[in-house]
């Protein structure tokens, strides 16, 4: 799929990954819906992004990412989602070292968020771009952000693993699905980036992590996952499948 002229849905656009993939694939002619939760980090993606139309939404509200829908239809024709919305990172243990047993509620959002709003947006915006007409055999890629974390089993982060795991046999359920309607679904599992979730985590988690580096010895910049996404996009043989994007990292603990 060509970027330019393509609307570009972006979730979790207001920092971190959704905001270096928003203003890369900009550059390359596509036209960006930003959304975030966070209408100050909106206000700047626009800032930066000429153009740009943002929507403050909560992506776990099935009422929201309709109304999105209606925001972009008045753009155009749905290409590209690219869902980096996400969290639950905060470590935590299932069973404390008292013996008190986690809170399940935060384990239960975290999988609302990840997962279950993964599924919604597929559903929502795929029903929408099934409606286009095909740009070859193709209407649409939808991308999906998982997470090393998940697939290698981190410790004391059940809720996101499981919830961000749960993306690589879902991305290849829902191609198989959208396949008929030339729409392909796609994941990516970053390793340890630059991001403001990332440097949120404690001291001792950023450290234990430095040591994990295979080379480059640091942590990625989100313009290298950016333009990983990109690749994706204009790929047309990649789908079903979750690409790790992590410098040869595996998380032992």
């Amino acid at each position: 799929m060509q970027l330019d002229g393509t609307v570009v849905i972006v979730t979790g656009a207001a920092s971190g990954l959704g905001r270096a993939t928003s203003e890369l694939l900009a550059t390359h002619g596509a036209r960006i819906i930003g959304v975030d939760r966070d209408p100050g980090g909106l206000e700047r993606l626009q800032e930066s992004i000429p153009g740009a139309v943002v929507v403050e939404a909560d992506i776990t509200s099935p009422d929201d990412v309709a109304n999105l829908l209606r925001h972009a239809g008045e753009v155009g024709h749905i290409g590209v989602l690219v869902n980096c919305a996400g969290g639950g990172i905060q470590p935590h243990r299932t069973v404390d070292r008292a013996g008190r047993p986690a809170d399940l509620e935060p384990w239960r959002g975290v999988i609302e968020l990840n997962l279950i709003a993964a599924y919604d947006l597929t559903r929502q915006i795929g029903s929408a771009m099934a409606a286009a007409e095909p740009e070859g055999h193709s209407r649409g890629v939808i991308i999906h952000v998982s997470s090393i974390a998940a697939l290698d089993g981190s410790q004391g982060m059940s809720s996101y693993v499981a919830s961000k795991g749960a993306l690589t046999p879902l991305v290849h359920s829902l191609a198989r699905d959208l396949a008929p309607l030339g729409i392909r679904v796609m994941a990516v599992a970053p390793g340890v980036f630059a991001t403001p979730a990332f440097d949120a985590l404690p001291e001792s988690v950023r450290e234990r992590r430095a040591k994990d580096y295979v080379y480059p010895e640091r942590a990625g910049a989100p313009e290298e996952f950016a333009r990983l996404v990109q690749h994706i996009i204009e790929n047309d043989y990649l789908n079903g499948d979750c690409i790790r994007i992590d410098a040869g990292m595996r998380l032992h603990q």
